[in-house]
């Protein structure tokens, strides 16, 4: 090997045809860099031009000879790739590879054939299903932009297509007020893809069809929610009535209660019912509950506070944005009986989130005692927010200052954080003593 070079080895073989496209790019690419490798991969032009001619020439590697650097490799290579995909769809790996290369010099004639054969319909039909996003991406906006693509088949890729590109150049066509059809929409609303669901609820509304909508304001998307809220608006309903109706049959509608909060028009009652149904059996319903109660009452933490030890990680999890919000009120003692090594993960996870959000000595004092919990990542939690309230060391007593002194001196190796300043703090509150 020579001086500052990398020992460089191919791969024993190319890419699998399941392979995304860039393997393909990257077998090309070793085999150029390495040493004696010839064929399509061949340094020199000569034998790559040569190999075009041979028996053995994946349609991969020739649809990467079609940007080739050099005039008669890229020339012959694009006359076998228009004579191998004449009429028959290109394999997936093929078009991924013709568009990877896309960007080079002359990696455009690819994308620009790839756009002629999309005017057969087997060709569509192979790379609108394409595993490869990008493919699927290059196919839909050819197909959209010449008017190929049925108003069906674009409400189904924008309903389910798992690429976010793909649905949104769909959406746009689909959704458009007011060509938009009612059975396009209602391929839309099913879709399990929020963006899907609040562009086909926002357009259930903008064709009049708002009564069709208000199921959705009980959504489990917040999107989706504020959506179906304008949409039964322009109907001339009220979204609070259907969601104060909907929170007496909970279980069913787990997320009317935070669609109820979200509604502008509620009423006195509505703080009393979202505080009685923290407590339903249903975990999904409690999580919806603390999360409206959170929208409907910033003064509500109090009941939250002892949702923190509840069995569902959704209502801690909510419970913990809300004592988050209100955390220079919460009393770091309930905060600290939690983050004891007896408690769960889970608990002690989100007593420390809203430790670290309160600037009070007493919470600083909880953090340090955290660098002694068994969870090392709570450890390095506990100590990267200590390190950002070190200056409240020096509010602490001196029976708490060398109590944490003690505990520097069994994490002085502690990363992220600053123990030095820290403990020239508590050594000085220690010597007032």
């Amino acid at each position: 090997m020579r001086h500052g070079t990398k020992e460089r080895s191919d791969p024993p073989g190319p890419p699998a045809p399941s392979d995304p496209p860039g393997a393909w790019t990257r077998y090309d690419r070793a085999g150029r860099e390495g040493d004696g490798t010839g064929g399509l991969r061949a340094a020199s032009w000569e034998e790559r031009l040569a190999a075009l001619e041979g028996p053995d020439r994946p349609l991969p590697l020739v649809a990467l000879r079609c940007a080739d650097r050099v005039e008669p490799v890229r020339e012959r290579a694009r006359a076998l790739l228009r004579e191998a995909l004449d009429g028959d769809p290109p394999a997936e790996v093929v078009a991924g590879v013709a568009l990877a290369v896309a960007g080079r010099r002359h990696g455009g004639w690819g994308r620009e054939l790839l756009a002629e054969q999309l005017a057969h319909a087997r060709v569509r039909e192979v790379l609108l299903f394409a595993a490869d996003p990008v493919t699927r991406r290059f196919a839909h906006r050819t197909a959209l932009d010449a008017g190929l693509l049925p108003a069906g088949r674009a409400a189904r890729a924008a309903a389910w297509d798992p690429d976010r590109r793909v649905r949104a150049m769909c959406l746009a066509v689909v959704a458009d007020v007011p060509g938009a059809r009612a059975a396009d929409l209602d391929v839309l609303v099913a879709s399990k893809w929020p963006d899907a669901r609040a562009a086909g609820v926002g357009a259930l509304g903008a064709t009049g069809r708002g009564a069709a909508a208000e199921r959705f304001l009980a959504d489990r998307s917040g999107a989706v929610r504020a959506a179906a809220r304008e949409a039964v608006r322009a109907d001339g309903r009220r979204p609070a009535d259907w969601c104060r109706a909907r929170c007496a049959e909970a279980g069913r509608w787990p997320y009317a209660p935070v669609g109820l909060a979200e509604c502008a028009e509620r009423t006195d009652g509505d703080t009393a019912l979202l505080r009685e149904l923290t407590g339903h059996p249903t975990a999904r319903v409690r999580a919806s509950a603390v999360a409206g109660l959170r929208a409907l009452d910033p003064g509500a933490w109090q009941g939250v506070l002892p949702l923190l030890d509840d069995p569902s990680a959704a209502v801690v999890r909510e419970a913990a944005k809300t004592l988050v919000e209100n955390a220079h009120r919460v009393p770091v003692e309930a905060l600290a009986a939690r983050t004891a090594p007896d408690r769960s993960y889970l608990q002690r996870s989100h007593a420390l989130r809203v430790l670290a959000k309160s600037y009070r000595t007493e919470a600083f004092v909880e953090l340090m005692r955290m660098l002694d919990d068994p969870h090392p990542t709570l450890r390095s939690r506990a100590a990267l927010a200590a390190s950002r309230r070190s200056w409240l060391g020096y509010g602490t007593t001196p029976r708490q200052a060398a109590e944490l002194l003690d505990v520097l001196d069994r994490h002085a190796d502690a990363p992220t954080w600053r123990a030095a300043r820290i403990r020239e703090g508590l050594a000085r509150v220690r010597e007032r003593g």
